[in-house]
Order: structure tokens, then C-alpha cells, then sequence
């Protein structure tokens, strides 16, 4: 099979997009963090205010 006169041109489209789609991703990834992070402190603050409520009751 044999394509006389045609000619496949290279597709830059991603390659072009990666110094957008970098930064983007590093700024999602820190909010993962951040929310994750204060899911896990809160989840903790919450634990020692339950131990704190059940030592007075006792």
C-alpha cells in the first residue's frame, strides 16, 4: 500500500500544552493536600474534644 503525494505532518498540540497543563496540575495537587491535611486535623481536634467531653462526665 503505497500513498503517492501525501505527507503526515506532526501533531504539536500536546507538546505545546504541557507548559500550561504542569502548573495546573501542581496547583491541584496542592489543594488535594491542603484539604486532605485539614480533614486529618479536624477528624483529630474532633477525637480530643470527644476524650476531653468524656473525662468530664466521669
Amino acid at each position: 500500500m503505497e500513498f503517492v503525494g501525501e505527507q503526515l505532518m506532526a501533531d504539536h498540540s500536546a507538546l505545546l500544552a504541557l507548559p500550561a497543563l504542569v502548573p495546573a496540575a501542581a496547583v491541584v495537587g496542592a489543594i488535594l493536600y491542603i484539604a486532605r491535611k485539614d480533614r486529618r486535623d479536624e477528624a483529630e481536634e474532633s477525637e480530643e474534644r470527644r476524650r476531653a467531653e468524656g473525662s468530664d462526665e466521669e
